[in-house]
Order: C-alpha cells, then sequence, then structure tokens
C-alpha cells in the first residue's frame, strides 16, 4: 500500500483534472524539484522514458520545452510558458506538440501541512472533449509514475539519509573559452581587461541576472576555491563585509569556502570564512558535502582548479556564464589535456544582455 496515495479528480462533463498528493516534504523541496532543471528530469514522466529539456526557464513569462523519448525511440515533444511562479504556486501553459491547439493551463500549489506538503495540481482545457482524449490517452499512468518519482526524490535515496549535495562548477567565461584575462594578480583578479567577464554580476546586472545570482547562492551549501582565487579575495582589494560570495548577496548567510591548497598561508585576512584541504580534490568534496547539509557544492574558480575538478570526473553539473567578449588570451577553463570522453546534457539556457546562462549535465 502507498503511503501518500495520488489522489486523480476528472468529473464526467467537466473540462477540470485534478491531481492531489502530500509529500513527506516542505514545500520548498517541492518548488526545487519543480523548478530546478536538473532535478525535473528525474521526475516528469513514466518511469521508462528518457527525459531531454531544451528550455527550462523558471520564471514568470519564461518559457519550457521538452522532449520525452519512449522504448521504441520516439520522441514526444512538449512546451508551454510560466504564468506565475512563486514559492507557493506555479502556473503555467502545456501543449503537447502531436496535438497543437489544445493547450491546458495548469496549476500547482505548495500547501504547507507543517513539515509536510499537499501538491495540488489542478488543470483546465479548453473543452470537455480535449479533457477526455487527455484522459483516454493514457495520462493516468504518467501521472502516478511522475508522483511516485517525485516522492523518491523528495525521500533522497533512503528514508532519513539526505541525497549527497551535487557538485557545481559555476564560472564566468568569455566566447574563447577563457575565464580570466592574462597577467591576473591580487590588483587584477580579473586579468587585465577581464571585468566584463562579470558585468552581468555588476554593473550591467538585470533583474533576470539578479534572480540567478539570488538563485545559486541561496542553493549553495559549501564553495570550493583554488589557491590563487584565494589569494585574491583575501588579499587588500578582495572581499570585504559587504561583497564576498554571490558578490552582494547577504554575507552573514554567505556558505563556508574550501580552499585546495599544498601548503597554509602564513596569515588569513577574513578569518573563519575558509577551511584548508591539502590532501586532494575527493577530500575537498567530501569535507565540503558534509558542511553543504545536501545544497549544492559550488567551485567557483579559478579555471585551473575548476578544470581539475571536471578532468577528475567529480562535476555534476556545469554552469557556464559566456560573455560577450573575445579575450584572446587568459586562463582557458579547456585547456590542451582535457578528456575527450566530458560529455555534456543542455539542461537550461537563459539569455540576457551580458551573459548566456548555460548550465549542463556532465555525463559521467
Amino acid at each position: 500500500m502507498i503511503e501518500n496515495p495520488t489522489a486523480i479528480t476528472a468529473q464526467p462533463g467537466s473540462p477540470f483534472i485534478e491531481i492531489i498528493r502530500d509529500f513527506d516534504a516542505t514545500p520548498a523541496q517541492l518548488f526545487q524539484a519543480y523548478s530546478d532543471p536538473e532535478l525535473v528530469t528525474r521526475w516528469l514522466g513514466p518511469r521508462e522514458i528518457e527525459m531531454r529539456l531544451i528550455e527550462y526557464d523558471v520564471r514568470s513569462g519564461g518559457a519550457y520545452r521538452y522532449v520525452h523519448r519512449d522504448t521504441e525511440g520516439n520522441e514526444h515533444v512538449f512546451h508551454g510558458v510560466f504564468h506565475t511562479v512563486t514559492h507557493e504556486r506555479i502556473i503555467q501553459t502545456f501543449e503537447y506538440e502531436g496535438t497543437p491547439d489544445v493547450v491546458s493551463l495548469d496549476s500547482a500549489t505548495f500547501e504547507d501541512l507543517g513539515g509536510r506538503t499537499r501538491l495540488r495540481i489542478r488543470s483546465v482545457f479548453p473543452t470537455v472533449e480535449a479533457r477526455d482524449a487527455v484522459i483516454a490517452s493514457g495520462m493516468e499512468r504518467g501521472i502516478l509514475d511522475s508522483m511516485d518519482r517525485l516522492d523518491e526524490l523528495a525521500h533522497g535515496p533512503a528514508e532519513g539519509h539526505p541525497e549527497a549535495s551535487r557538485v557545481v562548477v559555476d564560472i564566468s567565461m568569455s566566447l574563447d573559452g577563457y575565464v580570466s584575462g592574462p597577467g591576473v594578480d591580487l590588483e587584477h583578479g580579473l586579468g587585465v581587461g577581464g571585468e566584463p567577464l562579470h558585468a552581468w554580476v555588476t554593473d550591467e546586472r538585470t533583474p533576470r541576472d539578479a534572480e540567478i545570482l539570488r538563485a545559486s547562492f541561496a542553493d549553495t551549501g559549501a564553495v570550493i576555491m583554488g589557491r590563487r582565487t584565494f589569494d585574491i579575495v583575501d588579499g587588500p582589494n578582495g572581499w570585504n563585509d559587504e561583497v564576498g560570495y554571490g558578490h552582494d548577496q547577504d554575507q552573514a548567510a554567505a556558505p563556508p569556502v574550501f580552499v585546495v591548497t599544498h601548503s597554509l598561508p602564513e596569515k588569513v585576512r577574513l578569518g573563519d570564512r575558509f577551511s584548508f584541504v591539502t590532501d586532494g580534490l575527493d577530500s575537498a568534496v567530501d569535507k565540503a558535502r558534509a558542511a553543504a547539509d545536501g545544497k549544492d557544492v559550488v567551485i567557483m574558480g579559478g579555471g585551473t582548479i575548476a578544470h581539475e575538478f571536471l578532468r577528475a570526473g567529480l562535476v555534476d553539473i556545469l554552469r557556464i556564464h559566456l560573455a560577450p567578449i573575445i579575450l584572446g588570451a587568459g586562463t582557458s577553463l579547456f585547456p590542451e589535456g582535457m578528456p575527450e570522453s566530458l560529455r555534456l546534457e543542455p539542461l537550461d539556457s537563459v539569455s540576457t544582455p551580458a551573459a548566456e546562462h548555460l548550465t549542463y549535465r556532465v555525463i559521467k
């Protein structure tokens, strides 16, 4: 017997379908499962299908499009637009491209039951006949599988044991592959002429850029950086009480930082923000995951340390903020020696004037 069964209601003569399911998870956890592209691919649809996201821009006015590939190799494409996105409710249109002009309006609400959440999904179709055709197509099985998979994702791999944190390389890069310009030193942390790499964070930041920065900061449980990046951010022109990880996010809520290094620094200006790891990349990931408590472990740079983690096969997600600039020289994220077996699956793409925000799953 399923502890939290899924109830599906479709009254005769009505264009509505309602789905209700209780989850032993918080509303914030369910909202993340709905809004995080990597998590969506792990629960939305029948168990045997493969899912590929083409676009998934979870914000009011954002669009989505994805492909379900069945066991016979047939592809089924779905798309729509998000109309309202809050932590309590997501309202979106839904359209199967195999039946164009049949568009439903779907709302998902996350009701707090005190440590548990009631998910209520309500779909409105243009006609009763359109609603009945969707039911006849076998949608019930897909819904039941999706809700069960979502429940498994909310529980994690074992009851009482949160899922291991994702390791995310999150870095800004030029069109020709450089994450800093030439001449990096304590005065030029991004190298000479490298400042436009971070324009999406600083002087050219749009509301959408700010959303991306805020969400990344909120999802981060621990940070890993290399020794050269540490020397810059702990240097005289580096971080301070107002500026740190996430630039101008609330530094009182900033995650701990683990510095991969061969030797300990003689002094640390910023005190207890940093811990130092001298026994390798795997140890850094283990320590950061223990501190992250299920949130993301973010490798923020520099390019050399990010490259080393990618090459070692320790990265789950690669997030690149591609700036519209060609630097011509500097520190490359993909220098010679990158293994040919590194393959990426696109998860999300958001375009703003100062950057193309690209998210990929690293296929192990």
